[in-house]
């Protein structure tokens, strides 16, 4: 009875493994890249690294890409693709891909739809034109549809 659970386990492992849903771990990419921007020194920077490993975020993150989302994207053939934060007023903000080259900006209670072109990324509502997002180095540009611009540095 051992060997067969252990049979049936190994293959359904094997079948799992060899369907090539290799993704691209965004979770523990976006966990790695907030570790990166939090301080400027790296030994802040390192010490934090290994605080995330003794508290096993990465592990965990890690298990989650592996096992659940990029087998939910391989299956679904659409990709978890999510930016999440706090702006500096304190709403929360959410982008979630759509899966077909657009996004869905959640601010505010409102929706947005972004949609990259070249370089700049273009936001539409309700059907409406809202204006551009452009960048340039740490420059971050949005032109409204009158023309005026507005610009921040990143």
């Amino acid at each position: 009875m051992k060997k067969a659970v252990f049979m049936a386990m190994a293959a359904l492992t094997v079948a799992a493994l060899s369907t090539g849903c290799i993704g691209k771990f965004r979770l523990t990419n976006n966990i790695l890249a907030w570790n990166e921007g939090m301080h400027e020194e790296a030994w802040v920077q390192e010490v934090v690294f290994l605080g995330l490993h003794i508290v096993p975020v990465y592990q965990i993150s890690i298990f989650a890409d592996i096992i659940l989302f990029n087998s939910i994207e391989f299956w679904t053939d659409k990709p978890i693709d999510f930016l999440a934060g706090v702006d500096q007023q304190g709403n929360e903000y959410k982008v979630v891909s759509n899966g077909d080259g657009t996004a869905t900006l959640h601010y505010k209670g409102q929706l947005c739809t972004l949609v990259k072109q070249g370089s700049e990324v273009k936001m539409v509502k309700d059907g409406a034109y809202v204006g551009t997002f452009s960048a340039q180095g740490s420059l971050v540009s949005f032109t409204a549809p009158d023309g005026s611009v507005q610009s921040v540095l990143r």
